[in-house]
């Protein structure tokens, strides 16, 4: 069954149009990777099923309800959570505190949300930094300490927006291990990500936009060997490479 399913979406920003007639689906379960160089509409999409904006046109849907034009706080409240780009911790709370303040929005008690905030720490492997400031972490730190804020509000969806931007190489390689641990968790996932090893190492399937426009859409191994997807985003250099 689809979890989220976005229908013929478009959306115009005065005469600009930022994306264009975009479908596709995620199965419960599955992370889906949406790609695409810089400038393809990849966020202005994410942002639609994140509550951000409206589409100008078309349906979004999630686990069957029509969630078209709901807010941010109201897609969290039926099981939907997002990272972002650019982290947004409270920078002068600690990181155990931002972690409390995140599992409030799920937890029936503060004793409750402690009790997640614990959990969390020791699934991100943050323990060791709890009672640092979150304005004080390294940008590795900072990344994991939002995907631990997002999953401490118990998400069915989790929509994670270039999670791996400025991690080293082996940063990448424990932040591909949590990815797949939250997905184990049952956690659905659609992700927005520039580092082509970490996209073919978690996704299931791959829509790639270009322009606004949806160019290919399906299995990771069919996508990146689409004559059109190399000549728009990988180059010749990523299929010799591979």
């Amino acid at each position: 069954m689809s979890l989220l399913k976005i229908d013929r979406i478009t959306k115009r920003f005065g005469g600009v149009t930022a994306n264009e007639n975009i479908s596709f689906h995620v199965k419960e379960g599955q992370i889906l990777a949406l790609i695409g160089p810089n400038g393809a509409g990849k966020t202005t999409c994410f942002n639609m099923i994140a509550g951000v904006f409206p589409p100008s046109e078309g349906k979004i849907y999630y686990d069957g309800q029509d969630i078209t034009g709901k807010k941010p706080h109201e897609l969290n409240a039926i099981g939907i959570a997002r990272t972002f780009q650019i982290v947004k911790p409270l920078a002068k709370l600690t990181v155990f505190d931002n972690l409390m303040v995140a599992s409030l929005a799920k937890s029936k008690n503060i004793k409750e949300a402690q009790e997640k905030a614990k959990e969390m720490l020791s699934f991100t492997h943050l323990e060791s930094l709890q009672h640092i400031p979150a304005g004080q972490l390294s940008i590795g730190n900072l990344k994991r300490l939002e995907v631990a804020r997002a999953i401490a509000t118990r998400p069915k969806l989790l929509l994670m927006d270039e999670p791996m931007g400025g991690l080293t190489p082996s940063e990448v390689d424990e932040a591909i291990r949590l990815i797949h641990q939250i997905r184990t968790n049952g956690t659905t996932i659609v992700i927005i990500e520039h580092i082509m090893k970490a996209v073919m190492a978690v996704s299931d399937h791959i829509v790639v936009l270009q322009n606004g426009v949806m160019i290919a859409n399906g299995d990771p191994k069919a996508v990146m060997n689409d004559e059109t997807v190399i000549k728009a985003y990988l180059g010749d250099g990523y299929v010799k490479s591979h």
